[in-house]
């Protein structure tokens, strides 16, 4: 495991990943694939089981030409390419080879499967439960049907404790920003949130609770 420095991303020749002492996410790639890193971050959950459920909805995605909208970004399959959109305007809408989209998500599924035995990314006994969803919306005037992948809050968790654990996040001495994707990471009583900010007014555009290992 890597400690955490500013950003939870770094760039490099390579695809690397890593966990930091927080058991969050580190990720390492050419710059070119920083909107990657993001989706990966943002609405690629580091669980295996949650990731499976997302590979799965993205091959249905992509046989079926449905478009898949997460917690920061929305898929698209368009021949032989993935077309990535930020949905925070985070960055201008990138084309990524199906070649490399694919091997990618495969190389995040390995490196937690390889991880998963280590005693430091157990989850404490009072882990707040974030619950992931994937549904179907049907949106009115004979458009095509999307796909929707998000994950919430603890059910039993009211307005104010979501507020209150995103203020915490967001100010925590752990949190990470990158100022080139608006991605940011915080911990709030075991639990990350991670999410998206404008760097140049320094605004929180949105948070969310990421699936722990």
């Amino acid at each position: 495991m890597t400690s955490a420095i500013t950003s939870p991303f770094d760039i490099g020749e390579s695809v690397s990943l890593a966990f930091d002492d927080q058991r969050r996410l580190r990720i390492m790639v050419p710059r070119e694939l920083l909107p990657v890193a993001a989706w990966l971050y943002t609405d690629a959950q580091p669980n295996i089981a949650v990731l499976d459920r997302l590979g799965a909805t993205l091959q249905r995605c992509r046989s079926e030409e449905r478009t898949l909208v997460g917690n920061g970004c929305q898929v698209d399959f368009v021949n032989n390419i993935v077309v990535l959109e930020s949905r925070y305007g985070r960055w201008p809408r990138k084309i990524v080879p199906q070649s490399v989209f694919w091997p990618v998500l495969n190389g995040l599924r390995s490196f937690l499967v390889a991880a998963a035995a280590d005693p430091a990314l157990a989850r404490p006994a009072d882990y707040p439960l974030a619950v992931p969803r994937i549904f179907e919306e049907r949106p009115d005037g004979g458009q095509k049907p999307y796909f929707v992948d998000y994950t919430y809050f603890p059910p039993e968790w009211s307005g104010e404790e979501v507020r209150a654990a995103g203020n915490g996040a967001w100010q925590s001495p752990t949190a990470v920003r990158d100022l080139e994707t608006g991605v940011w990471s915080g911990m709030w009583r075991g639990l990350e949130l991670a999410g998206y900010f404008d760097p140049a007014t320094g605004e929180v555009l949105t948070f969310f609770p990421v699936i722990a290992p």
